[in-house]
């Protein structure tokens, strides 16, 4: 039988520790914003909300020590530490790039630094990765171009291709929705930009982005713990942006790093709606923005005991960077374990476009053709694009590579340890 968690804290445990999702405005900083508070065996404390690895970012404060006044006084350096961007200073440099010549026109990889080569010298040498010359399609879509950041539990970049950020806009335009909030998707609001049916806002923590966007169209930005790295400059753009989205209806598309929590994600999810709600003077305060989430099939029952409204689709979310996310070759034998969670009608994401996809009439939306409907369970069980088949005993669908073990009392794999699959039951 599952736990269900108390609405006060909304836990989710994971290697045993627990995420307290709480107002973060009074937690210590680190450079990556507010910490999060977290619980494990040895009690409660303030850890880094973006890094799991405590060599990415050393704050650890237990909560009893966060009360002394020294500890306090300690932490407020990171208010100064926390480096600043300079919008404008970028805009006008972007403007003044995009004058000249194509030719003319480059990028550092390694200073990060958009310039005019004829007025740079700065980044010659061999030591210098130049992107040149930038044509306008190129500087109208640095995701396409710009060397990811590939640390998976933090800051992971891959970039959605060509064709889910087609399906994203259309699964919008099926609904009426024409303003974006993209969290961590800035390929999906580089295509926002371009097309005169939708207006977007970029949510994102990497600082890049502020040179090719002008400063209404990008925040610095952490999704873990809803954080504006430019404070009230960057919540009155937000706030403009959430109010003018009224009539034209507004949804979060997220694409947050797959080692990331889910209980941190869902409350920024939260306190976004309840912003729009307020700003826009929604009745239902709690009524949550329709949502386009891009995560793992694996966390579907992390996210439903959540946010039972939300709902996982049988898309196959492929990555123009990450071979193994694509349906190509070099790919995951099934495909990508990426999908989309929204709470979107599911039947609004139309696939019949493409031939990897069939319509079942019985659950009403776009499946996998490996996907089969099961008349038990009355669903379309497949997770992983594998063909489930139907365990009487178990009286669910499980993966075809697995044998029911009277031992375990569930099926498994059929080479397995009885013991350790009994454990994780408990």
């Amino acid at each position: 039988m599952k736990r269900k968690y108390s609405s006060a804290e909304r836990l989710h445990k994971s290697s045993g520790i627990e995420v307290i999702v709480e107002e973060v405005s009074t937690h210590p900083l680190c450079l990556h914003g507010p910490t999060l508070l977290f619980s494990g065996e040895k009690g409660r404390y303030f850890a880094c909300a973006t890094c799991r690895d405590k060599k990415d970012c050393t704050v650890h404060i237990d909560e009893d020590d966060w009360k002394k006044e020294g500890v306090r006084k300690r932490n407020e350096k990171y208010y100064n530490l926390i480096p600043k961007i300079d919008k404008v200073a970028a805009l006008n440099k972007f403007n003044e790039v995009k004058s000249r010549h194509p030719s003319d026109r480059a990028y550092c990889n390694t200073c990060t630094d958009l310039y005019i080569i004829s007025q740079s010298k700065k980044h010659r040498g061999g030591d210098h990765r130049i992107t040149t010359p930038l044509t306008e399609e190129l500087l109208n879509s640095p995701s396409s171009w710009l060397p990811p950041l590939e640390n998976d539990s933090s800051e992971a970049q891959y970039i959605f291709s060509k064709k889910a950020v087609s399906t994203v806009l259309g699964i919008l335009r099926n609904n009426n929705i024409k303003n974006l909030l993209c969290i961590g998707t800035p390929s999906v609001h580089e295509a926002a930009q371009l097309d005169p049916d939708f207006d977007s806002l970029l949510l994102d923590y990497d600082t890049r982005y502020h040179l090719f966007h002008p400063p209404n169209k990008y925040i610095w930005y952490n999704m873990f713990n809803n954080y504006l790295f430019d404070g009230n400059n960057d919540e009155k753009i937000l706030k403009k942006f959430i109010k003018l989205s009224k009539d034209r209806k507004l949804c979060i598309v997220m694409d947050p790093p797959f080692g990331g929590r889910v209980e941190p994600l869902l409350h920024t999810i939260k306190e976004l709606s309840s912003m729009y709600n307020k700003i826009n003077d929604i009745e239902d305060v709690e009524k949550l923005l329709p949502v386009i989430w891009a995560f793992p099939y694996f966390s579907e029952a992390y996210i439903t005991n959540l946010a039972p409204e939300i709902k996982m689709h049988d898309y196959q979310v492929e990555y123009q960077n990450h071979k193994k996310f694509q349906n190509s070759k070099g790919g995951r034998k099934f495909g990508s374990p990426v999908r989309f969670f929204t709470n979107l009608p599911l039947l609004t994401i139309d696939l019949s476009n493409d031939s990897s996809y069939k319509f079942c009439d019985k659950c009403k939306c776009w499946v996998s053709v490996t996907n089969m409907h099961c008349t038990k369970c009355k669903s379309c069980t497949s997770k992983n694009g594998m063909t489930y088949r139907h365990c009487k005993i178990c009286g669910q669908c499980v993966k075809p590579t697995y044998q029911h073990c009277t031992t375990c009392g569930r099926c498994a794999q059929e080479k397995h340890r009885c013991d350790l699959i009994v454990e994780s039951q408990v």
